[in-house]
């Protein structure tokens, strides 16, 4: 290195010189903040050798190297711009340590830095905070270093309330979070009270647009996950939360939820937490919260808390009261969202169900309104279908099932005379929830109650049902209007649920065509989400190895056949057509029920040979690219574990055959699944 040889002092003279200059600029690139930065950190290295160098250039080249980080962490994480970041941030580290671990100027050099850093200015000096949160960061993973960073803490606090938590103007990410190594390793729980929270609290009386967005949630989180601050919370912040809760100021709302979500995760002491509930609950069932955001608002902060038994108990009862007088669309649908999820953990923990929620779900599922309607039904069918055997069987459950599923079943029968407007109101999810329970939970139940209505729904013949017209679960005017998570995750559900019962021949030729196409709607179409996609995927996968591979790989192979047809044939109102993908994405279908072995043992399954060989026979035709783009039968062969030359060498007359049959011009209705 040039400082290193003869003219050393004249060359580091007028390198610092320039390095000042350089990064003292306004608006340089990231790329060239990174080189600065990596300048800046070579100097701090050869600096931790060389003390009188030190002493004389180090304060100024540190300086410089804390305003071009902070311009390259503000680039944020994204691809190129993350490298950026992390680049910068491994160069000053390596630098820091060194300097920190020299013995001659260890204790000088963090003494200097953070004094210096921290030290008021004439303008804000935020922008040193991502530095600091280097320094804070490497002294704690140094055990030589971290007592004496110790003695440094208030200088730390003191720079985070004037700088952070005083701020005037709303602060980036990089900023506000940029402390988060010192509050992760250095504060604890009474340092927190005497010296952050009551500047936070003045605070929020004076500019709480900008330390709820976001300076607070970040410092909340960054501490140490056995810290618990449910005193904190209940005996200092709550109260302003709440009355921050009646902004008119969304971005103000928005934020007070956020912060008290980071206070509620951190919060751990079951009397504290009751207290913060009654505090929440007290006004909702007094009838004093005014104005739907506002009651959104309680319901979020009520979901946000710990679950606990006791809580478990408090607000469900409540909050039932609540939704069923609130006429508030918005509130209600959060008000029930936060009584099911603190219900289902009551459940789940031996909470006994009070009959009057009980009764609250009947009634919501009577209301006028279809949303709300529709709301009480889906959280009624949730408590079922995430409810095991054995809490399904105890008093309280069964008599929630039994005083819900006839009102479910109304619904039901509802959907399948009216399948189209049940799709434009969304009660079409409730008939493919109440299916999949009448099927999988209910049709094996030992209660006569239970048992009396399923026998009655003849839900089974009802929902296979494809002449004189499909059932809404067949109906392709149904499943391709469904575009949201939950809505096709249910529908999913339903198929799963009819699957045993197509392969025990209980269903027609034309309703396992109808399943199949259903099924691969929800795998290939365009206005299905991804998360759904994968869903779909995973649930034929499971279908196919926990019914019956043979059975179902017959019927997916025969609905691909048709699938294709429709699709080349530009049938009007088919599946294939509304997927808008025709058979270019057909490839995920086989790759469901084409698995390798490895595979089939993790998920528990077993298929023997001979359903692996007639299923490979049966994919001869249609697994070619010239059909399904990307699709190829020799892969699929090898990807299952059999071998396609001795298949073709052993079953050569079965092969010539299925290449004939799907080839030759022939009579459609013999070979209504083939290409013709």
């Amino acid at each position: 290195m040039l400082v290193g040889g003869e003219h050393g002092d004249a060359i580091l003279n007028m390198t610092v010189r320039f390095l000042k200059q350089e990064c003292g600029k306004k608006g340089i690139a990231h790329v060239n903040a990174l080189a600065l930065v990596d300048w800046c950190s070579v100097l701090l290295l050869h600096f931790a050798k060389a003390p009188e160098r030190w002493s004389k250039y180090g304060l100024d080249v540190a300086v410089a190297n804390a305003r071009v980080l902070e311009t390259c962490v503000s680039a944020g994480s994204e691809r190129r711009a993350g490298r950026i970041t992390d680049s910068a941030l491994v160069s000053t580290r390596r630098a820091l340590r060194a300097l920190f671990r020299a013995d001659t100027i260890g204790k000088d050099s963090l003494s200097t830095l953070v004094t210096t850093l921290t030290a008021k200015g004439s303008a804000p000096t935020a922008g040193n905070a991502v530095f600091l949160g280097v320094i804070a960061g490497v002294s704690s993973r140094l055990q030589d270093v971290k007592p004496e960073f110790e003695k440094h803490k208030s200088a730390y606090y003191a720079y985070y309330v004037r700088e952070i938590v005083g701020s005037r103007s709303q602060l980036p990410d990089h900023i506000s979070n940029a402390l988060h190594d010192f509050f992760t390793s250095f504060p604890t729980l009474e340092e927190l009270r005497t010296e952050i929270i009551p500047p936070i609290e003045k605070a929020m009386l004076r500019a709480p647009e900008v330390v709820l967005n976001d300076i607070v949630s970040p410092m909340i989180l960054a501490l140490p996950e056995s810290m618990d601050l449910s005193e904190v919370l209940f005996g200092n912040m709550l109260k302003p939360l709440l009355a921050n809760v009646k902004s008119t100021n969304p971005s103000i709302r928005t934020g007070t939820l956020r912060t008290f979500k980071a206070f509620a995760v951190r919060s751990k002491s079951d009397g504290a937490i009751n207290k913060v509930a009654d505090e929440i609950l007290n006004p909702l069932k007094q009838g004093k919260v005014s104005g739907a955001e506002q009651k959104v608002l309680h319901a979020q902060f009520l979901s946000a808390l710990p679950r606990t038994a006791s809580l478990s108990q408090k607000i469900p009862p409540v909050m039932a009261s609540v939704a069923l007088k609130d006429p508030s669309e918005p509130a209600v649908v959060a008000e029930v969202a936060t009584m099911t999820e603190h219900l289902t953990f009551g459940l789940a923990n031996g909470v006994a169900l009070d009959k009057a929620v009980s009764d609250a779900f009947v009634k919501g599922m009577a209301d006028k309104r279809v949303p709300i309607r529709r709301l009480w039904a889906i959280h009624a069918a949730d408590l079922w279908w995430n409810s095991s055997e054995t809490q399904l069987a105890q008093p309280d459950m069964l008599t929630f099932c039994q005083t819900t599923l006839p009102k479910l079943v109304e619904i039901w029968q509802e959907v399948s005379a009216n399948p189209i407007p049940a799709t434009q109101s969304g009660l079409v999810t409730v008939g493919h929830y109440v299916a999949a329970l009448l099927l999988t939970k209910v049709r094996n139940t030992g209660d006569e109650k239970l048992a009396a209505i399923y026998k009655k729904s003849d839900i089974l013949s009802q929902m296979l049902a494809v002449q004189p017209k499909p059932s809404f679960l067949f109906n392709s005017k149904v499943y391709s209007k469904l575009s949201t998570e939950e809505d096709v995750s249910i529908a999913i559900h339903a198929l799963t649920a009819v699957a045993p019962f197509l392969a025990q021949d209980s269903g027609s030729k034309e309703a396992e065509i109808a399943w199949a196409h259903a099924f691969i709607f929800f795998i290939v179409a365009q206005s299905v989400s991804s998360k759904a996609k994968s869903a779909a995927k995973q649930a034929l996968t499971q279908t196919y190895l926990r019914v019956s591979p043979a059975e179902t790989s017959r019927i997916i192979v025969q609905g691909i056949w048709s699938w294709y047809r429709s699709g080349e044939q530009e049938e009007k109102d088919s599946p294939a057509v509304a997927a808008k993908t025709r058979s270019t994405e057909l490839a995920s279908v086989l790759g469901c029920i084409c698995l390798p072995p490895d595979v089939v043992q993790n998920l528990g399954g077993a298929i023997d040979k001979s359903t692996l060989h007639a299923q490979a026979l049966d994919l001869l035709v249609p697994a070619r690219s010239e059909m399904i783009p990307r699709a190829s039968w020799i892969d699929l062969c090898l990807r299952m574990g059999v071998d396609p030359g001795e298949l073709v060498r052993t079953q050569l007359n079965n092969c010539i055959s299925t290449i004939n049959s799907a080839t030759e011009v022939c009579d459609c209705r013999r070979y209504d699944f083939f290409l013709c």
